[in-house]
């Protein structure tokens, strides 16, 4: 099996502070993720893996402990949206904004072949 192209990850804290006013996706809802896998799936097949942790959850492998330190050294807001290891949006994001995120990488991945 063909090794993905592009490991995306969506780290959120299910037990943080909610906006008050449908600011955007709850990662935390399989009601909403659900169809952002089914979305990213279709769009990307299996050139794209897409995972989501919760850091409201014990940290379970090396890559979760590192971006909680990540996210509470650098006081980073959350949802964020990490690419290949690298954070490009934190803060709320919606659908269109993470497809944009990962047409532009798999653009500048090509480009640099």
């Amino acid at each position: 099996m063909n090794k993905p192209l592009i490991h995306i990850t969506i780290v959120y804290d299910s037990q943080g502070d909610r906006c008050s006013a449908a600011c955007g996706i709850d990662w935390s809802s399989a009601e909403a993720t659900t169809p952002v896998t089914r979305s990213v799936s279709e769009r990307f097949g299996g050139r794209v893996a897409l995972e989501y942790i919760d850091l409201s959850q014990p940290a379970s492998t090396p890559r979760a402990k590192e971006l909680k330190q990540l996210v509470d050294d650098e006081n980073i807001p959350l949802p964020m949206l990490v690419i290949e290891g690298q954070p490009r949006i934190s803060g709320q994001f919606d659908i269109h904004l993470l497809l944009d995120a990962i047409d532009a990488e798999i653009e500048i991945k090509q480009e640099r072949k």
